[in-house]
């Protein structure tokens, strides 16, 4: 199995269309299929479904595609680590983050690279909008971002923890005194807006829903794109939002009500 084979399967795998991957890659469609093929003659099964109008991975393609990926990106960062230690060039890894709440968990992390990698890292402090956009824009190398992945063409790496989530409220809020809090009572509620952007799709209807479990609207409030500016909008009583149980170290505020609500926790859906 040759490298050039993976690079093919995974940029198929990412535009399910050969003459895209192919221009992808800079080769001619007839080299991708032919690495295609003999990819598929050293697993012992097919990758794709193809059909005259559509490109699909098979179950086989896909666990092959989730083992290999990371696989793929560690190696040729590695790969290129080393190229720059030949040269006595600096190696310097550019690492997003969005608000705080992860450092306790992130610097060891990140200790842990440098001393295994001889890497030195910039922080590169993002919003709930460019967290994901930044990585694909080479912004950053990497970043911490809260899933679920919604950006084509990137490559989750690691879960590093789930955490299940909370709702906010303001202290004279409705809700504030409550212990507990059912997803249906949303109904009930505004949530905060994130700006229209379709890269953002599945991560916005995970984290500002738009229905409770049961189908019922939920209202739409002000547009924010930081988490500052999520919190003040809370504050001032204008909605309620969801936020990871983590946060409460970090933002905590006299204004604010952290209350465990019945949805699944801050990581990737089930």
């Amino acid at each position: 199995m040759e490298l050039r084979q993976i690079d093919c399967f995974l940029a198929v795998a990412t535009d399910l269309h050969f003459g895209k991957a192919a221009e992808r890659l800079s080769v001619a469609q007839s080299s991708v299929s032919e690495a295609i093929r003999a990819l598929e003659h050293e697993v012992g099964g097919p990758l794709f479904v193809r059909t005259s109008r559509r490109v699909q991975l098979t179950p086989l393609g896909e666990k092959l595609r989730r083992g290999v990926e990371p696989a793929a990106l560690v190696l040729r960062a590695t790969l290129e680590d080393c190229r720059k230690i030949a040269l006595n060039q600096s190696n310097r890894v550019r690492i997003g983050f969005v608000g705080g709440g992860l450092y306790d968990l992130t610097l060891p992390f990140i200790r842990h690279l440098k001393s295994k990698f001889q890497i030195d890292v910039d922080w590169v402090e993002l919003s709930l909008l460019d967290q994901f956009e930044a990585v694909a824009a080479g912004k950053v190398d990497a970043a911490f971002c809260r899933l679920p992945l919604s950006h084509d063409g990137l490559v989750q790496c690691v879960v590093l923890f789930e955490n299940k989530r909370k709702l906010i409220v303001s202290t004279d809020h409705r809700l504030a005194n409550r212990d507990l809090v059912d997803p249906e009572e949303l109904a009930l509620e505004t949530l905060p807006t994130l700006p229209d952007n379709h890269q953002l799709g599945p991560w916005t209807a995970f984290h500002f829903p738009d229905h409770t479990p049961s189908g019922r609207p939920i209202d739409r409030g002000p547009v924010v794109e930081t988490v500052r500016e999520m919190f003040a909008v809370v504050k001032s009583g204008e909605v309620v939002a969801l936020m990871s149980a983590a946060a409460e170290r970090y933002y905590s505020d006299p204004g604010v009500r952290y209350i465990d609500i019945d949805v699944p926790p801050w990581g990737p859906p089930s």
